[in-house]
């Protein structure tokens, strides 16, 4: 029986390097929380008429993520939890998760692409820990669907995610 489960699962590990955005550092010293949550999430689902999808995004969370945080603000130390008691050395914490995840492979012959959406919520805090806001940030990623399904889900994912990353960096 193990061998039909495998049979029936479909692993996707989104890797890649994002591209280093060209913004003006904000005159800010920030704490950074990039926790294991967003180091190892993996996405699984059953897809009905198709097979079980696991799809790995830490590593490109991060590689996503780190670069373009420090470059958006003047200072960046990484911090591990959000501070109990004010911090005078830093002017905010900014912890981003990732909150929501959808994809869409197309079954039939009519359907050309794969799409993915992805919801980051980043919540910024006082340096006293009182959160200031939270807020969401969505990726749309569309990819032509080739032979290769997981190769299309990957692709889509990235393109989801630098939308992420440039609505950050220019929204903030």
């Amino acid at each position: 029986l193990g061998w039909l489960a495998a049979a029936c699962s479909t692993q996707v590990i989104v890797e890649s390097r994002f591209p280093t955005p060209l913004v003006e550092p904000l005159p800010v010293r920030m704490g950074i929380i990039l926790d294991q949550e967003l180091y190892n999430y993996i996405y699984t689902e059953d897809v009905p008429d198709q097979s079980v999808w696991t799809i790995a995004l830490g590593d490109a969370n991060v590689a996503m993520l780190e670069p373009l945080l420090t470059k958006m603000f003047s200072e960046t130390r990484k911090v591990d939890a959000v501070p109990a008691a004010a911090d005078a050395s830093l002017d905010g914490v900014l912890r981003p998760r990732l909150d929501k995840f959808e994809f869409d492979v197309p079954v039939g012959q009519r359907d050309k692409f794969v799409e993915v959406c992805m919801q980051y919520v980043l919540t910024l805090y006082e340096p006293s820990g009182e959160t200031v806001i939270e807020w969401p940030v969505s990726g749309y990623g569309k990819y032509e669907l080739g032979k290769n399904r997981e190769e299309a889900v990957q692709k889509a994912a990235i393109v989801a995610m630098r939308e992420v990353g440039a609505t950050i960096s220019t929204k903030f």
